[in-house]
């Protein structure tokens, strides 16, 4: 038992029944029911779910309840021989009737799932199936109707929904109708997050091909004749395909010589569960990617903003440097002028005194709040360099 299903056991055995706090407790609840441990009801259309004796144990003991010790068997009577019979009158003679098992109530009873023999009330679906057959098999198309009209109705009494795929008639150009359907499935069954569709189909194998009657005589009198390399014939065998998105999963069920494919419904509906838990699973995981891409490009941004203010403040310290250098080589020549400058360039040297002042580079100094950024973690990262694209 799986930690979901020990939450929907022990919220059970608290007295709950109606309106449990998570709605995938209901799936779980399911598959408890499928075990034996939980009823599951829908009176009124409301859904409501209890332990059975069985599930008041395990929530007890973490077992299930011991087995019953089995009934001696009756020692065999032994045969009278035949002129004891005569003896005997014939109320002696006929065996007296075995004891009758102790009456079993309802919820006592296993929870299989066996093949329904009548179709009463169908779903839409399944009347779809009934009165359109062309796309079961041909040799199979009861047995296939009662499998759907099984997972059909345990499907419904677990809460599922069920979408039937009805398909639309169509004319063509010439007047002729034929039936359209938008997807391949019979039918589909959504246990809460993931609609599964169901297909039947029958097991072939394969044969070299061999000439029909027709092909043989043309071939007979020259006729360029084309064949397949090989046929690929029915083995009377039916085969349950689930499919997703109109793809099939990958999991299908097959006619085997001690099991049929009506003994496995069971199976096939945990497996329907099991891909809508599959789903759920994918998305969680989606939405953690999401929330993590998010917390990526939200550091990424924080980052570039901190390294555009550290790089801005260390441009100016470096292009400063640069410029005082030429600063300071314009002062000396600047000086040197004013020492040896013949009468008349006075001018001259005043403006270029004036210019100097102006320009002086310890006066255009940046502006604003000291950079965050750390000075180790920008000898970690380096220097921004923008990638160059070239044709």
């Amino acid at each position: 038992m799986n930690d979901n299903q020990r939450k929907v056991l022990d919220w059970l055995a608290a007295g709950e029944s109606q309106a449990p706090p998570e709605p995938e407790m209901k799936l779980s609840a399911a598959a408890l029911k499928s075990r034996g441990l939980v009823r599951v009801r829908r009176p009124g259309g409301k859904w409501t779910a209890e332990l059975t004796e069985a599930g008041r144990y395990y929530a007890e003991h973490g077992d299930y309840p011991p087995e019953p010790a089995p009934r001696p068997k009756p020692e065999p009577r032994p045969r009278a021989k035949p002129e004891q019979m005569r003896d005997q009158s014939v109320a002696e003679l006929i065996p007296a009737p075995a004891p009758e098992p102790d009456a079993a109530s309802p919820e006592d009873l296993p929870d299989d799932l066996p093949l329904r023999q009548v179709i009463r009330r169908p779903h839409p679906a399944i009347k779809e199936i009934r009165d359109r057959p062309g796309r079961l098999p041909k040799f199979a198309r009861r047995r296939c109707l009662l499998i759907a009209h099984s997972l059909v109705t345990e499907a419904l009494a677990r809460g599922w929904k069920v979408t039937p795929v009805v398909g639309e008639t169509r004319k063509d150009y010439w007047g002729s109708r034929s039936i359209h359907y938008e997807l391949k499935s019979l039918l589909l069954i959504d246990a809460g997050h993931a609609p599964v569709g169901l297909t039947f189909d029958e097991v072939t194998k394969r044969q070299p091909h061999e000439d029909t009657k027709e092909e043989a005589a043309k071939r007979t009198k020259g006729q360029y004749v084309y064949t397949p390399t090989y046929d690929y014939i029915g083995t009377g065998r039916l085969r349950l395909h689930l499919t997703q998105r109109d793809s099939k999963m990958g999991t299908s069920y097959t006619d085997a010589a001690r099991t049929a494919v009506e003994d496995r419904l069971a199976v096939v509906l945990d497996a329907i569960e099991a891909a809508s838990k599959q789903v759920l699973h994918w998305e969680e995981v989606r939405r953690q990617r999401e929330a993590e891409e998010v917390a990526r490009r939200k550091e990424a941004e924080r980052i570039a903003k901190l390294r555009h203010e550290y790089e801005t403040w260390e441009g100016a310290l470096i292009d400063g440097a640069k410029t005082w250098r030429q600063h300071v080589q314009l002062r000396e020549y600047l000086a040197a002028i004013e020492d040896l400058a013949p009468e008349g360039s006075s001018g001259f040297a005043e403006w270029a005194r004036e210019h100097l002042d102006a320009t002086d580079p310890r006066l255009r100094l940046p502006a604003g709040d000291v950079p965050e950024w750390p000075h180790e973690e920008r000898l970690r990262a380096g220097r921004y360099i923008k990638p160059q694209y070239g044709w």
